[in-house]
């Protein structure tokens, strides 16, 4: 009765390849998709495309779903992609607005008013680094 065989590899290759394909299948983010759609988004959306070496696009980028950042090979593939989730999913992610500067620093409260007990809250402040700067110059006078 012999012992079990010893696994031969120690860790998953895959794990290690995660942070590569994240950048790697990079596309283009829900806010900048958003300004695509937008009538002077979609020139600067062919302006970046111009910038590109067409001939490494599939379709030499004439089937493009502009939604989802993506070029086909063929109208057919367009077509099918048209009407598959992922697609329909996008469409909705871009019915919502996506956030602004001003709104996150709204969230994090900048800029924000902040009633009256932050008022008070900042008055007493105040009052006692007065009240502590005061207290620092008295023993210089004396």
């Amino acid at each position: 009765m012999g012992r079990n065989r010893r696994s031969r590899t120690h860790s998953n290759p895959k794990k290690n390849q995660a942070p590569n394909q994240k950048t790697k299948r990079y596309r283009r983010d829900i806010d900048q998709i958003h300004d695509d759609l937008k009538d002077k988004g979609k020139q600067k959306f062919l302006e970046d495309l111009a910038k590109k070496d067409i001939e490494d696009i599939p379709g030499m980028a004439e089937h493009t779903c502009v939604a989802c950042a993506r070029y086909f090979a063929d109208a057919t593939s367009l077509e099918t992609h048209v009407r598959g989730k992922p697609h329909k999913r996008q469409l909705k992610k871009l019915e919502e607005e996506p956030y602004t500067i001003e709104e996150s620093r709204r969230a994090v409260g900048l800029g924000v008013d902040k009633g009256e007990y932050g008022k008070r809250k900042e008055k007493e402040a105040a009052e006692a680094a007065a009240a502590a700067a005061a207290a620092a110059a008295a023993p210089m006078e004396a």
